[in-house]
């Protein structure tokens, strides 16, 4: 039987690449520290150790080899370097964050790495790292050690989510809260990826080695959505509708926590955060689509209320520690004065001139013109 290493697998994608290689006749073994447990994957060989350090991830594979690895945590270069000539495939999965900024949208595959400088908040020591991993695994490929790809995620969501956006949402429909502070009117667009979408891409790599091998695929949902349309999405899943009251970054400052959701700037571009700027990540898969036939294996709005109703049955911890969460992301106090203030700053408001219509440009003749 041909044989898979999982290296992480318990998080949000876990459960979803195990199932894709369960169908193509993987017998699987999954690599991780046993923190955490997932019951879907309770029947697999599980190797409990530290894939993050040389010595560790020696002593914990030994001398074993592996037909495929798909890589989703640890220190993958070090992973790497372990598994030359002991797997014949490796997929690696990175993130969105390492590609730079450049001027309109998409985000694609060709798009330069970020700057250090501007890297986000959550990442300033990480991301040279993650830059080095991706050509770490290309350059492996390249020298014939295995056949490696880099699958880049954005946002994934679904359960066991480390850490859970939805439940911004879903916290405040459970506190009944009615108003939702955005800002830039909840236009931008962050790029996402259903759980099974990111690992059917992983599936169609390991079927396509002479096509994946040395490449890099971005993972997304076909359908992308803006804030206020995602926000929408996960309260209409539990018959929730929000008021939305747009507040100005120039009034309050990106990533503080009188917005909710403010948390989630810490990994948004810094010079972005600092500046007051909200730009759309819009992640293309075009990529996967046309060279390995991708196509989303659920849509997000089923995936959503998927979600929705998991963390409604399994609600994070919000300590600051276990669940990432912190109390202080749910300042309602901090809210309500800002909202407060608003409604002053709105009735305030002086005269803004008249409504302006312009006529079409072309003309509409109602009679035909004498021969």
């Amino acid at each position: 039987m041909k044989t898979a290493l999982l290296i992480g697998g318990t998080a949000a994608t876990g459960v979803a690449i195990a199932a894709e290689l369960r169908e193509r006749g993987y017998a699987v073994t999954i690599y991780h520290r046993g923190t955490h447990e997932v019951d879907e994957l309770n029947d697999l060989e599980h190797i409990h150790g530290d894939p993050h350090h040389r010595e560790t991830i020696a002593a914990d594979l030994g001398k074993r080899s592996w037909d495929v690895t798909v890589a989703t945590y640890g220190r993958i270069r070090y992973l790497a370097e372990a598994l030359r000539g002991r797997t014949g495939q490796l997929v690696s999965v990175s993130g969105m964050p390492v590609v730079g900024t450049v001027a309109g949208v998409p985000r694609t595959e060709r798009d330069p790495y970020e700057n250090l400088a501007d890297a986000p908040a959550g990442l300033k020591n990480l991301l040279p790292r993650i830059i080095d991993t991706e050509r770490a695994i290309l350059q492996a490929h390249a020298a014939g050690d295995f056949v490696g790809t880099v699958v880049r995620y954005p946002y994934v969501y679904g359960p066991h989510s480390v850490v859970p956006m939805e439940w911004h949402v879903i916290r405040r429909v459970l506190d009944r809260r009615r108003q939702w502070i955005l800002q830039g009117a909840g236009l931008a667009i962050s790029g996402r990826c259903a759980a099974p979408n990111a690992a059917r891409l992983i599936g169609l790599a390991l079927d396509q080695p002479r096509i994946a091998g040395g490449e890099i695929y971005h993972a997304a949902d076909s359908r992308q959505f803006t804030q206020r349309e995602w926000i929408g999405l996960v309260a209409a899943a539990l018959n929730h509708e929000f008021q939305y009251v747009d507040i100005p970054s120039s009034i309050v400052p990106l990533g503080v926590s009188a917005v909710p959701m403010a948390g989630e700037f810490n990994w948004v571009r810094s010079t972005d955060v600092k500046a007051g700027i909200l730009r759309h990540v819009v992640v293309s898969s075009e990529k996967a689509r046309s060279e390995l036939g991708y196509a989303d294996a659920v849509t997000a709005e089923d995936w959503i209320r998927r979600t929705v109703q998991y963390w409604i049955e399994n609600p994070p911890v919000i300590d600051g520690l276990e669940g990432r969460f912190r109390p202080e992301e749910f300042d309602y106090d901090a809210e309500d004065r800002l909202l407060a203030f608003w409604r002053i700053v709105v009735r305030r408001a002086p005269d803004v001139g008249v409504s302006l219509d312009r006529a079409h440009p072309y003309d509409h003749p109602k009679r035909a013109k004498p021969a």
